[in-house]
């Protein structure tokens, strides 16, 4: 039987390239996403999905002999990040969190940092601004709401059945939804905000991964305001890095795996 000591948090292009590490080292892991998402796990991965609480989530590491958790999901996984937290704590296992790029900060007129959704929105309304697009997900369509319900406003969302009707329900006007993926095509988004007349544009710091270097680009091109809602801060418990390299010798350090295991995938 094999032992799968690893749980990796992914849904993301890091938590894709943690599993594609773990295969070719032979380690046998669970991938975990807490939506459905078309993942083919290879020969030493299982994957599941469903969200965790930090109860469920020490009753999962408890029942299959968890020894490490990656955390490789997205920066703005808020709950997921203090679910881990607590059940690491709680079983003293350590937490290896695989961080994206971010571009530096800049200081800029026309780029706004914000810590939270209502610093944002006080800003929009106290300086009268029209014609927003948001790229921060449908998640946050009703935390926006203040905002767009008198304001004329655009989001951009995945063009997925589950997303639409999020949106809906939320009472968001169809007609305002742009359905299409996230690019790094810059004349692409300056053909989106061109077309929808946009006048200040609102986004997550989602790192390279989520193309917010082509977003503040596009807005330094046009001359328009882009204002990004700040990533949360991690708890310090979690050992953070960022290249593939940084990740092999943290796993290592942990001493889970035995250069037998390694090479066997422990069967």
């Amino acid at each position: 039987m094999v032992v799968k000591k690893v749980i990796i948090f992914g849904g993301t292009t890091e938590g894709k390239k943690v599993a594609a590490f773990l295969e070719r080292e032979a380690c046998p892991y669970f991938y975990s996403t807490k939506t459905k998402i078309d993942f083919q796990a290879g020969k030493y991965g299982t994957y599941r999905y469903g969200a965790f609480t930090p109860d469920t989530l020490i009753d999962f590491c408890e029942e299959h002999t968890i020894q490490l958790i990656i955390h490789a999901s997205h920066p703005f996984a808020e709950e997921l990040h203090q679910t881990i937290y607590k059940a690491s704590l709680r079983l003293n296992i350590p937490v290896i969190r695989f961080e994206r790029t971010y571009p530096e900060r800049l200081s800029n007129e026309l780029i706004r940092y914000f810590s939270s959704y209502p610093e944002v929105i006080r800003h929009l309304l106290d300086n009268n601004i029209q014609q927003v697009l948001a790229l921060t997900g449908v998640q946050t369509i009703e935390k926006l709401k203040p905002y767009w319900q008198t304001h004329p406003t655009f989001f951009r969302i995945l063009p997925r059945e589950s997303s639409v009707d999020i949106a809906k329900q939320s009472g968001f006007p169809k007609e305002n939804l742009i359905l299409s993926f996230p690019s790094e095509d810059t004349q692409h988004e300056l053909d989106v905000i061109k077309k929808y007349h946009i006048k200040a544009v609102i986004t997550k710091e989602s790192g390279d991964s989520g193309f917010l270097s082509t977003k503040i680009k596009v807005a330094l091109e046009l001359n328009i305001p882009l204002f990004i809602i700040q990533r949360c801060e991690l708890p310090v418990s979690f050992i953070t890095v960022k290249q593939e390299k940084e990740l092999a010798v943290a796993i290592f350090k942990t001493g889970i795996f035995s250069p037998v295991e390694r090479i066997k995938g422990n069967t």
